[in-house]
């Protein structure tokens, strides 16, 4: 994974958790503008006299749904503005020769318009991105001190700062002091190869046949290298390569 696939993909989930964000609280807006539409067309409908009277507002705020409103929405006689403010459509309203419109006003916050709002999935969608965030920090550090790493062969490299072999995921790779020592003579040498009697004469110099103590030394450490992409292969009995699994 390059760093800037890393970057998009946040940046993608930001813009998704914003995009939620606003949607969500333009369908709170809604909700509330909805409610104010059917206190009022229910206020109106039992409305005795075309004058807005303290009763006209109680009444108003009785038939209003969301417990919010009911402290400071308001009742007011239709005016043209261009003003933001979240509002009723105008009502008309006629009481003899007289006709009236009439228009709610909420008189909220946006904080709480956005309390309002169901919220889950933006903050759903940050926290990924946050989580994300900080996987590609510890990723990246980890994949740059494995580069630091000047002698790396496939998922494999040797620390020289720590003197020890690490994964891509800069993990320290658990070894036998012998298989440490195998590894890094195959590590240091030419095409990473060795001959048999090489490899005997610097781990067994006492020892007359190492034969089957390198075979089995071979057949341990594998399993190990294996997980990194790596294996020993032997040629004609004599020789034995480090090679990168295909």
């Amino acid at each position: 994974m390059k760093p800037y696939h890393s970057i998009i993909l946040f940046i993608a989930i930001v813009c998704c958790s914003v995009g939620a964000s606003i949607n969500r609280y333009r369908a709170a807006e809604d909700f509330i503008v909805a409610d104010m539409n059917q206190a009022l067309e229910k206020t109106l409908a039992e409305k005795q006299g075309a004058w807005l009277t303290p009763d006209t507002i109680s009444d108003y705020r009785s038939h209003l749904r969301i417990d919010a409103l009911r402290q400071s929405s308001m009742i007011y006689y239709a005016v043209n503005e261009d003003g933001n403010r979240l509002r009723s459509k105008s009502m008309r309203y006629r009481d003899g020769n007289v006709e009236l419109s009439y228009q709610g006003y909420a008189n909220c916050s946006m904080a709480t318009v956005f309390a309002l709002s169901d919220q889950r999935l933006p903050l759903s969608l940050s926290l990924a991105a946050m989580l994300w965030a900080a996987f590609s920090v510890i990723f990246f550090r980890k994949s740059a001190a494995y580069k630091r790493c000047a002698n790396a062969i496939g998922g494999m490299a040797y620390d020289e700062d720590r003197r020890c072999f690490v994964t891509m995921g800069n993990e320290v790779v658990t070894l036998t002091p012998m298989q440490e020592r195998l590894m890094e003579m195959f590590f240091n040498a030419d095409a990473h190869r060795l001959s048999k009697q090489e490899i005997c004469d610097a781990l067994w110099p006492r020892k007359p046949d190492a034969s089957d103590t390198l075979y089995t030394l071979i057949r341990r450490i594998r399993p190990v290298i294996a997980d990194m992409g790596l294996t020993i292969t032997t040629k004609r009995g004599k020789d034995y390569e480090l090679t990168v699994k295909k």
